[in-house]
C-alpha cells in the first residue's frame, strides 16, 4: 500500500491543472450530450458556446501541463517532500516498463501484491500518452463538424467519410474519455482515497507534519 502523499509529491500547479481538466471535461461531456441529443429546451446556443470555450480550455491546459512537466519546479517521489530532480518529467520516463504485465495482472485480480513502481505505473503512462493524441483528434473532429470551421477541415472530413462519420468519431471519443475517467476515479477510491483531499483541496491527510527543516 502506498504511503499518504505530500504537497511536494503533487505541487500546487499540478493540482490546479488537474482541477481544470476535471471541470473542462465535465462541461464538455454535459454540453456534448446536449448537442448530440438535447435533453431540455431552448439552450442549444449556450451549450455550443460553452462546448467551444471549454474545448480550448481543455487543449490549452494539456499544453501547459506538458510544458510544466519539462520546465516546472519538479516534484517529490512517492510520499516524500524533497522536490527532486528539477523536472517533473523525470518521474514519468524512469523505469517500471517491465512491470506492465504485473500491473495488469494486479488490476485483473490475478495477483494480490501491487508491483513496486516508480511514481507512475505503466498503465498510467500509457493513459496519459494516449490522451494527448485523443484530445487532438477530439478537437479536429469537433472543428470539422462546427459550422464556422467545417469548411476549413473539409478535406479531413471527406477522408474520414463525411460529416456524419466525423460526428460519430467525436461522439465515441467522448465515451473513451468517460470510461477512462470512470476507471481512474474507481482506482483512486479503491486504493489511494487519501489523495482526494490533496488533489482537490491541496490538503495532506494521514501523515504527521514534518519537523521544521525536514526534507524527507
Amino acid at each position: 500500500m502506498r504511503v499518504p502523499p505530500t504537497r511536494q509529491e503533487h505541487p500546487l500547479p499540478a493540482v490546479i491543472m488537474h482541477g481544470v481538466h476535471l471541470v473542462s471535461l465535465f462541461v464538455l461531456i454535459a454540453t456534448g450530450f446536449y448537442i448530440w441529443r438535447p435533453y431540455y429546451g431552448g439552450a442549444m446556443n449556450i451549450n455550443r458556446n460553452l462546448h467551444f470555450i471549454f474545448m480550448w480550455v481543455f487543449l490549452l491546459n494539456i499544453v501547459v501541463r506538458i510544458y510544466w512537466s519539462f520546465a516546472g519546479g519538479g516534484s517529490a517521489a512517492v510520499g516524500k517532500r524533497r522536490r527532486y530532480p528539477d523536472y517533473h518529467w523525470f518521474w514519468f520516463h524512469r523505469g517500471s516498463g517491465h512491470q506492465a504485465l504485473r500491473t495488469i495482472q494486479y488490476y485483473l485480480f490475478l495477483r494480490k501484491d501491487y508491483p513496486q513502481q516508480m511514481k507512475f505505473n505503466p498503465l498510467q503512462k500509457a493513459t496519459y500518452l494516449f490522451w494527448i493524441p485523443l484530445a487532438v483528434l477530439a478537437g479536429i473532429s469537433g472543428a470539422a463538424i462546427w459550422e464556422p470551421t467545417k469548411s476549413f477541415f473539409q478535406p479531413v472530413t471527406y477522408f474520414f467519410g463525411g460529416l456524419a462519420a466525423m460526428a460519430t468519431i467525436h461522439y465515441w471519443i467522448m465515451w473513451i474519455f468517460i470510461i477512462s475517467v470512470a476507471v481512474h476515479v474507481y482506482l483512486v477510491f479503491a486504493e489511494v482515497i487519501w489523495e482526494v483531499p490533496l488533489m482537490f483541496l491541496w490538503k495532506e491527510v494521514g501523515r504527521e507534519k514534518p519537523e521544521k527543516g525536514s526534507r524527507a
